[in-house]
């Protein structure tokens, strides 16, 4: 091997040294970019345009670094080493920036000191707007003081797996929009500080992401595109996920399950309820209560003896609340009496839970004949005469989901009835968290044994287990213990009878590290890669249609349905909200089980809620220009269409606007008759979806776009040339300047490709007109 030669040597040398004070310059198409190696300043220069694509900001655990060993192999590609950190940075141009930085293999990263690199800062002086999404999508003026305060409260520290419903962000500078997409979309925060100026404030952004002993063979990589229009970086988002093979769209999807033409224009509902009984099944209440009374094998409750034994007929009077006690106590002495049968060690239990229900069902047929309905009309959650009340009103296409088998146990044939009725009927299921007996067993989803308690666990760098939801039990990694899960799953399915499945968790894209013995040190990437899996094996191997918990773009895989994306959760910790029961804002008590007050009391939203999430000048479709034709989005089931009173039209033209389904919570005094308000509800929100899904279910949003300057009217427009306009304004309002056609206050206007024109108003703006 021959020695270097002295030219050689001092050619290097030259090159080495010179690197920290020479700025990078890629050329691609006309375009140039300017970088600081030292600090990522970015600029990008196009025609006569000149933007500030990132600030001074790079850093490694907080210190700033030093460029060298600068290679420039094309115009357009450079690499250089950053010092003292020896992290490698490598920048491609073409048609987008892409940066990718990689940890030195010999770097040591300890199990609680990960290596934080901060890469991006906003260039808030030269950013009019920032197009986010926490949710479908946030427009946010970067100058406006209530947002800047929002995120910095609520915001800053997210993460970009399950906070950032995708890892994309968007700004505007001056009419060109730059969008920033995290190909290494795990291991990330985004920061949010208010920017003082003398005159004024701004939005601050700052991202970071961190190198840890299970991802340090990972390289951080960003990809940095142009576009003139504010969905530049959904579209981009969307095109890279179809070139990467992520994408499924609702058609293929179709081909593998024909059940997915059930969900095509189809309202999503909630039943709520788990007992046997309902007050409805009830037609002799004084002889009902002096049985129960009589039943030596009950317990009553302490509550039920002191308010309805001593009441007798004739005398007094029995109130709604003592007819719900009374049934309340009659399901809880008799689940009691007949509890599930023990099940050998490592059984799921849900036969003899099934076997259970059945028993009950089959003692009170006979014993309790006397004081109650026919068998085959009882039931909570559903029951015989809901669903026949539901097809009398016309409701034609619906996902019924169960938030509990045990309803569905309780009444097989009515599960088949609905199904006869063209009806999706799912059930609310979970391998989140797993707790222990006695912390709350009607909490069914997270009985699970304590194998798996243990064994499955995450463990945090710390050494401490990851605690479950609200803190109970713990949090498990979905990789582990796979064949108990999916046997469960088999037979919730088989007994239940149930055609749809409602993975709770599992589509949040909840990235954690797991640093477990068992799991064998398993970074978020293969996390996230386990909740894909188990969500795929679920759609192929069942032929059930599956839905999860937001459908973040990370955790798409085999769902044809999400919940959560519409209206997210918010304000959990505001006293007004949570259990200020005097506030018109007080979301409602999580009892009683057949119908809760937090899923059926009307509620206002309060400020800044009201305006930051609700108002449609904050609003865009984000993440419909990238899903709209892969899954069928709706809200978090806490907060359904009918929720929120003072924001009901707002959030009705939106879902219209966007053409995503509404969700209606329904119990069963909810659908006693046909007239009854939600049942109502439903057959209005059908009449508008329905036939504008069955358009366009298939078809890519492409465009959105304000019709007048305050965006109260917005148009969104469909690959196949259909467009929906809304008017959210409190006046009817001309479709343009050059056409007299009016469209009234708080409607949409459809015009499909199909010939047909659809418009549809929100029952709130009809009702106040």
């Amino acid at each position: 091997m021959k020695k270097p030669t002295f030219l050689f040597i001092l050619l290097a040398s030259v090159i080495s040294f010179s690197v920290h004070s020479a700025d990078i310059q890629l050329i691609q198409n006309n375009q140039q970019i300017s970088i600081e190696p030292d600090n990522l300043q970015i600029n990008w220069h196009k025609k006569n345009q000149n933007l500030l694509i990132n600030q001074a900001a790079l850093a490694i655990n907080d210190q700033p670094q030093h460029a060298i060993q600068l290679v420039q192999s094309s115009d357009n590609q450079a690499r250089w080493l950053l010092k003292p950190s020896n992290i490698e940075v490598v920048a491609i141009f073409n048609e987008s920036l892409n940066l990718a930085f990689t940890v030195n293999e010999k770097t040591a990263i300890k199990r609680n000191k990960p290596i934080k690199l901060t890469w991006f800062d906003l260039a808030e002086q030269a950013t009019q707007t920032l197009l986010n999404p926490f949710n479908e999508g946030m427009r946010i003026p970067t100058n406006n003081k209530t947002w800047i305060n929002y995120l910095s409260e609520e915001y800053s520290e997210s993460n970009t797996t399950q906070d950032l419903k995708m890892p994309f962000w968007t700004t505007e500078q001056n009419g060109l929009y730059v969008s920033y997409q995290l190909i290494t979309a795990t291991d990330n925060t985004l920061h949010f500080t208010p920017f003082k100026q003398t005159s004024n404030t701004l939005l601050d952004m700052q991202a970071a992401h961190f190198f840890t002993p299970l991802n340090r063979s990972q390289a951080f990589s960003v990809q940095i595109s142009l576009g003139d229009e504010p969905l530049a970086g959904a579209k981009e988002y969307r095109k890279w996920r179809i070139n990467h093979q992520q994408a499924q769209p609702l058609s293929a999807k179709r081909i593998d399950n024909p059940e997915v033409k059930k969900l095509i224009g189809a309202s999503h509902v909630y039943l709520f309820g788990r007992d046997v009984l309902a007050v409805e099944d009830v037609l002799d209440w004084w002889g009902l209560k002096d049985w129960y009374f009589n039943q030596s094998q009950f317990t009553p409750s302490k509550e039920s003896i002191k308010e309805l034994k001593s009441l007798h007929q004739g005398q007094d009077w029995l109130s709604k609340y003592h007819k719900r006690l009374l049934v309340e106590s009659i399901n809880q002495s008799i689940n009691n009496t007949m509890p599930a049968l023990d099940h050998q060690l490592g059984n799921n239990g849900i036969k003899e839970q099934y076997q259970a229900a059945q028993q009950r069902k089959a003692w009170l047929a006979i014993q309790a004949r006397s004081y109650l309905i026919s068998p085959d009309r009882w039931g909570q959650a559903i029951s015989k005469d809901m669903i026949t009340n539901l097809q009398k009103v016309g409701l034609k296409k619906l996902w019924l989901g169960l938030d509990n088998w045990m309803p569905a146990f309780y009444q097989p044939e009515v599960v088949e009835q609905a199904k006869k009725a063209g009806y999706l009927v799912g059930v609310y299921d979970s391998y989140n968290t797993a707790i222990a007996p006695g912390v709350n067993d009607a909490w069914l989803t997270a009985q699970l044994p304590q194998a798996m308690r243990e064994e499955c666990a995450i463990e945090k760098a710390d050494g401490n287990k990851k605690k479950g939801f609200r803190g109970n039990g713990v949090y498990l990694n979905p990789s582990c213990n796979r064949d108990y899960v999916e046997n469960r799953i088999k037979d919730v399915i088989n007994y239940g009878r149930f055609n749809s499945i409602f993975l709770d968790v599992d589509a949040t894209a909840m990235a954690r590290e797991d640093y477990s013995v068992s799991s064998d040190g398993m970074n978020q990437t293969d996390m996230l890669a386990a909740f894909n899996a188990r969500m795929q094996w679920i759609a192929t191997d069942q032929h059930v249609l599956l839905g999860s918990e937001d459908g973040n773009a990370l955790t798409t895989q085999g769902i044809a349905f999400a919940h959560g994306m519409e209206t997210v959760g918010f304000g959990w910790t505001d006293p007004d909200m949570k259990s200020n029961r005097q506030s018109p804002y007080y979301l409602g008590a999580w009892y009683p089980d057949q119908k809760p007050a937090f899923f059926f009391q009307s509620a206002q939203v309060k400020e800044p809620y009201k305006t930051l999430l609700f108002a449609p000048q904050y609003k865009i479709p984000l993440y419909q220009t990238v899903f709209h034709d892969e899954l069928i989005n709706s809200h978090h089931w806490h907060s359904d269409s009918l929720k929120f009173n003072n924001v009901q039209m707002e959030r009705d033209l939106i879902a219209m606007l966007y053409n995503t389904p509404a969700m209606v919570h329904l119990s069963r005094d909810e659908a006693n008759t046909i007239n009854a308000p939600r049942l109502q509800a439903l057959k209005h929100y059908q009449s508008g979806f329905l036939p504008i899904h069955k358009q366009l279910w298939d078809k890519a949003l492409v465009n959105f776009k304000w019709l007048d300057k305050q965006g109260l009217l917005q148009q969104t427009t469909f690959s196949d040339g259909s467009k929906i306009i809304a008017n959210f304004s409190e006046h009817a309002m001309p479709l343009t300047k050059s056409v007299k056609e009016h469209i009234p206050s708080g409607s949409i206007l459809a015009v499909l490709s199909n010939g047909k024109t659809i418009q549809w108003r929100s029952a709130t703006a009809t009702a106040t007109k």
